[in-house]
């Protein structure tokens, strides 16, 4: 069994926070892998990949890789279920004026991990666009890092969470511009339930070349139990002067004045709080685009709350 350090930040913070990398105990020279999965995309050409995998044995890996050539267009519905414990790695490249959306469902057993890696970049004109769920019982580790090469490509990111028990959440999201009008857009938002921990990393960096280009995060944490834990690490870095970045969180609990509010309706505080946690996230479902995967996120609600 090794020890290996997963979603670690690009630029190192104050160490005390703990927050600059994850230890995290993973069988790597036994892993299995699994059969790997790859799309490709002439130009102007539209497809569609569908992943469903839940992993084999006690340790096991995937790779899907998606390529979009100059025009096209990608759309990937990928429904992780790690089991036990599960590793999958999806690379994305678009090319100029090509389009990748990328739709995540990661749910986890109770006492299983999952990790996701999400790895793209984005030609002149290009575009990806992540839309991530993170449901279950088991800790989930979502890695995604994008460059930004060409001229006028763009990043953006949606991410919805809902933490309970003892369970882990932890999210890294790194996006490097490196064209000119470059434009990236994050935004994450979740509820941590019991003794729930999360953390959020999202870093902007504008490198050198990327002038005209803007970055914004944003981060949305409502906290519903005594012993949750949240940790929101907005990162913006900078080597080029005529750039725009910004970051921003909003981090409450339930407030007397709503919770009068419900109460005045009827509704008792338990009920108050499932209604507010799974808010983000059935926002997120309404726009997956997939009738099959929009259920699937509704019904795990619908299981977890």
């Amino acid at each position: 069994m090794d020890t290996i350090i997963v979603n670690q930040l690009p630029t190192p913070t104050w160490n005390r926070l703990g927050v600059n990398g994850t230890a995290l105990a993973w069988d790597e020279q036994n892993s299995r892998k699994l059969e790997e999965e790859r799309c490709h995309a002439a130009a102007g050409e539209e497809r569609t990949l569908r992943v469903v995998e839940s992993g084999q044995g006690e340790y096991s890996e995937k790779t899907v890789t998606v390529q979009a050539q100059a025009g096209s267009s990608v759309t990937v519905y990928e429904d992780l279920r790690a089991a036990r414990n599960l590793l999958v790695r999806t690379q994305l490249e678009a090319g100029e004026n090509a389009r990748i959306r990328l739709v995540q469902l990661l749910a986890t057993e109770e006492g299983a991990v999952l990790r996701s890696e999400v790895s793209g970049s984005c030609g002149e004109n290009g575009s990806v666009e992540l839309l991530q769920v993170m449901l279950g019982r088991g800790d989930v580790y979502a890695d995604s890092r994008f460059v930004l090469k060409g001229d006028s490509s763009a990043l953006k990111a949606d991410l919805g969470y809902l933490g309970q028990k003892r369970q882990t959440v932890d999210i890294d999201l790194a996006v490097d511009h490196y064209g000119k009008k470059t434009n990236s857009q994050i935004n994450a938002a979740g509820a941590l339930k019991d003794a729930a921990k999360k953390i959020f990393r999202g870093t902007i960096d504008f490198k050198t070349g990327s002038s005209d280009s803007v970055g914004s995060e944003q981060e949305t944490v409502l906290m519903l139990g005594e012993d949750a834990v949240n940790k929101t690490v907005p990162l913006i870095l900078c080597a080029e002067e005529n750039v725009e970045g910004t970051h921003g969180a909003t981090i409450g609990e339930l407030d007397d004045d709503t919770l009068f509010y419900f109460e005045s309706r009827g509704i008792d505080r338990q009920t108050a709080e499932n209604i507010l946690a799974r808010a983000s996230i059935e926002r997120l479902a309404r726009a997956v685009g997939d009738r099959e995967l929009e259920e699937k996120i509704i019904d795990g609600l619908n299981e977890e709350l």
